[in-house]
């Protein structure tokens, strides 16, 4: 058996040394980190080292006694026959290879005992053993990888500053490990190719709102405040109204902000379409019914913390008394990531769908990424500015990638 020790960057890389090496068939021994250089400990650089051996002359299988591989009788000899391993008599004209025998060496191979049948099973547990734990150095004991191959290392860092979290980042530059050959991971329209197409899988569920036909859809917009319900409000009904010709009604239960009802009447009154003001659920149910002839009914709701209960549990009475078919969760695509997670998990028992606004000031797009992968909801609409009806657009899964990836200036 030879061994050998071979050093590198990471656990790929050394892995890559040890496979062109030794070949597929190398037995991994031992896998350890260290630091080499720097000063009493310091600023040495991380390196890993792998431990592997083979065998250089494996035993060849066709010399193996195992008997059960093999015809009981293949010659006709007699099982009596003191030489069993002797040429047999043939009769001439009948046989076709009588110097088969002559040509194969008598080999005698002992079969292994008990003692060493046991030895090879602990010799196999304990590979296994070694095999899993360097699966662990490999997916990393925190599901973090910070270094990954050079021609990955600058994906890996453009995924982090857009936002993404390391499981994530993983679980992308992974993908392009599988599908893209490792000589083409410095050809940058691969990677970028696959790296685009895993995240629009992960985007790959939205869904945009569609009228009601013999009854009016009554859509709700839900969300904390200062997440721009009130204006993403205005921009659907002046899409669906102006844009395309249907009838909507806006009602609005946000009595907290006198400016918040002031600005949908404003929306109201340029797009012609009617706006009544509610100050109590049971009010919100009349205003619905007053306007059954439309196609679409928008609720705007005051904007409530998540972290206050009664708050949450006024937002719940109205949506009772209201029964509507969506209730779309706005959030910021500006806000931290551990907060969006802490809205999505206070709002979602309410929710049918999302809507992420404020992209535009934003480059931490990948945020909205990081939710999406832990969440079934469908996306609806993305906003992107201020201006009206212009600034929102339905969410497919490209637009999704784009604007996670920083591409979000550029229109389909």
């Amino acid at each position: 058996m030879r061994v050998k020790r071979f050093v590198g960057e990471t656990v790929a890389e050394t892995m890559g040394k040890v496979k062109k090496e030794l070949g597929a068939d190398a037995v991994i021994l031992q896998t350890r980190q260290f630091k080499e250089g720097g000063v009493l400990g310091l600023f040495g650089k991380h390196k890993v080292e792998v431990m592997a051996a083979i065998e250089e002359e494996p035993v060849r299988k066709e010399q193996a006694p195992v008997k059960s591989l093999y015809p009981a009788n293949p010659y006709g000899v007699r099982k009596e026959s003191p030489l069993p391993m002797e040429r047999p008599a043939y009769d001439s004209g009948k046989t076709t290879e009588p110097h088969v025998l002559e040509r194969t060496p008598r080999v005698e191979v002992s079969a292994p005992k008990g003692a060493e049948l046991n030895a090879l099973e602990a010799e196999l547990h304990s590979m296994r053993k070694l095999l899993e734990s360097m699966n662990r150095q490999i997916e990393g004991l925190d599901g973090e990888q910070s270094v990954w191959p050079v021609p990955l290392q600058k994906w890996a860092d453009l995924l982090k500053e857009r936002g993404i979290n390391p499981k994530l980042i993983k679980r992308i530059l992974r993908s392009v490990q599988q599908n893209v050959r490792e000589e083409d991971w410095g050809e940058d329209h691969r990677v970028k190719a696959c790296l685009k197409e895993t995240i629009r899988r992960i985007c790959s569920n939205t869904a945009a709102i569609q009228p009601g036909v013999r009854k009016p859809r009554i859509v709700a917009l839900v969300g904390p405040t200062g997440v721009g319900k009130t204006t993403t409000i205005g921009k659907l009904a002046a899409g669906f109204s102006i844009v395309d010709k249907r009838r909507v009604a806006l009602i609005t239960a946000d009595t907290y902000r006198v400016a918040a009802v002031e600005q949908l009447k404003t929306f109201g009154e340029i797009i012609g379409v009617p706006v009544d003001v509610v100050m109590t659920p049971s009010g919100l149910r009349e205003a619905i019914q007053r306007h059954e002839d439309k196609e679409l009914i928008f609720i705007d709701t005051a904007g409530r913390s998540p972290h206050h209960d009664l708050h949450m549990s006024e937002l719940k009475a109205f949506l009772e008394k209201a029964q509507p078919e969506l209730t779309m969760l706005v959030m910021s695509a500006a806000t931290q990531a551990a907060d969006l997670a802490r809205i999505y998990e206070r709002f979602e028992p309410l929710t049918t769908h999302l809507i992420f606004t404020k992209l535009d000031e934003t480059i931490g797009g990948g945020t909205i990424l990081n939710l999406l992968e832990r969440t079934d909801l469908p996306v609806a609409y993305i906003t992107n500015g201020q201006n009206v009806p212009d600034d929102i657009e339905v969410a497919t899964p490209e637009r999704l990638t784009r604007y996670i990836l920083g591409e979000g200036d550029r229109r389909e």
